[in-house]
């Protein structure tokens, strides 16, 4: 009896053993091939090294395109609490299908003119003025200057992800810019609806 419980230990020993050896081999991502995919489809760009390569673009006053890669819109936010709350949209134009939407994903990036120089126009919530999607971009910000008297000048720059090495406005770069002036909200226009939700 003690032979049999001793072999059917030594087989259960041996079985958990084999198990753990083939879930380690299923499960090994360190092959070249799969690392670089799995790099590659998380990689996040570096707005720095954009902003060094294709500066003289990006923040050329005369800089504007014809090319239009996203349909980019702005709203104002109903919020006494929040008066230079602005919604920012865009939507891309000819989307790709299948897996190619989201391996070649749109990039938008949002700057704000202070004392006649871009700065990065930050979403409220991740404190980025990046965002990266397949189809449809959003981003919440805070624009700089209240009154009828101060314009905030807003550039939107999108292009696609893969084509990061070599931008050309005009050929794979959209470069839009806003105007807006933001005046006092008049107390009559803010709902009651909008009043729950400051």
């Amino acid at each position: 009896m003690a032979k049999k419980i001793a072999f059917l230990l030594v087989l259960l020993f041996v079985l958990a053993l084999a198990s753990v050896t083939a879930f380690a081999a299923g499960t090994d991502t360190t092959t070249p091939e799969a690392g670089f995919t799995q790099d590659k489809a998380d990689s996040k760009i570096s707005i720095e090294d954009l902003e060094d390569k294709y500066g003289d673009i990006f923040f050329d006053a005369e800089s504007k395109s014809d090319k239009a890669i996203i349909e980019v819109s702005y709203q104002r936010k109903s919020s006494t609490k929040y008066p230079l709350r602005h919604y920012i949209r865009g939507t891309v134009i000819e989307s790709a299908t299948g897996s190619a939407v989201y391996e070649n994903p749109v990039v938008m990036l949002m700057y704000i003119k202070k004392d006649g120089k871009y700065v990065p126009l930050c979403d409220v919530n991740t404190d980025e003025n990046y965002v990266e999607r397949p189809v449809y971009l959003s981003s919440t910000v805070d624009l700089a200057y209240i009154g009828s008297n101060k314009v905030n000048e807003v550039r939107i720059i999108a292009f696609r992800k893969n084509d990061i090495d070599n931008l050309s406005l005009d050929e794979n770069l959209q470069i839009t810019d806003f105007f807006i002036t933001v005046r006092y909200w008049d107390h009559g226009e803010i709902t009651f609806k909008d009043l729950t939700t400051l």
